[in-house]
């Protein structure tokens, strides 16, 4: 098991300095997840120049502002989003990146558009996994809070039935989006646990994506503890807390800690 910080926790031109208080961390097993966006040339300068200067550990989080994973195939979206993954996978590569994680879309659709949405969605997932494997970088599909206006392109039974149909794609579990959506995550766990290769874990009010940190919410991680043993004790854990909780060092050393300690 690995546990990582992700850089989510300040602004995005913060970084660095999240970057240098991980690596000053100096533990072992504990690195960075970094939000490897495309949007800002700025932000991608600044995130190649931070990975020169690391020796922890290091995952990524793929780009998600003005990307979405729906792009019909040839159009200027669709071309944004190849190029950006692209990238991604080059960078990962070149400094040993263990995951780069996936949404699948950003949006809600209408009920009758699901079904081709899904399958505009698979057949660029396909591409992306394709440049993923090339790249020797392994791409984890996560599963997506429910979203604030129309159906989710993968509900519950929807991201389950995936995997039944994929079993060589690989999954990353967010627990807080867990709690929001009312998964069964035992009995997901059960049928693809050995899909499940990274967690996002922080926590939330049960109604929305507040991202706060592990002990400050309604989902119970001591709860999970057996079932991560059990089901997929090698997984990496990911702190994806957001900028509205205190970028504190005590308190995140100690939740590194409790992580360590519980699901070690």
């Amino acid at each position: 098991m690995n546990i990582f910080l992700s850089s989510q926790i300040q602004d995005i031109f913060q970084l660095e300095r999240v970057a240098r208080w991980v690596n000053d961390l100096n533990e072992p097993n504990t690195g960075l997840e970094l939000l490897a966006f495309t949007h800002d040339n700025s932000y991608w300068k600044l995130l190649c120049g931070v990975l020169a200067k690391l020796t922890c550990p290091v995952t990524f989080h793929g780009p998600y502002i003005w990307i979405e994973g729906t792009s019909a195939p040839g159009t200027d979206a669709w071309r944004f989003l190849m190029e950006s993954y692209k990238r991604v996978f080059l960078l990962a590569r070149e400094y040993g990146a263990r995951h780069v994680v996936y949404h699948a879309t950003q949006l809600g659709f209408p009920p009758d558009r699901l079904e081709k949405m899904r399958g505009v969605a698979e057949q660029n997932m396909a591409e992306i996994l394709n440049m993923a494997e090339e790249a020797g970088v392994r791409l984890l599909v996560e599963n997506l809070p429910r979203p604030y206006g129309g159906v989710p392109l993968y509900g519950n039974d929807a991201y389950a039935e995936f995997f039944t149909r994929h079993p060589n794609v690989n999954s990353l579990i967010d627990l807080g989006h867990v709690n929001l959506n009312g998964t069964d995550i035992s009995g997901f766990l059960r049928q693809h646990g050995g899909c499940v290769k990274a967690y996002h874990f922080h926590n939330n009010d049960g109604f929305s994506d507040l991202h706060r940190d592990i002990h400050s919410g309604t989902f119970s991680y001591a709860s999970f503890v057996p079932l991560y043993k059990q089901y997929t004790p090698q997984a990496d854990i990911v702190l994806e807390y957001s900028t509205r909780v205190r970028f504190d060092d005590k308190l995140l050393r100690n939740h590194i800690e409790y992580v360590r300690t519980h699901f070690g």
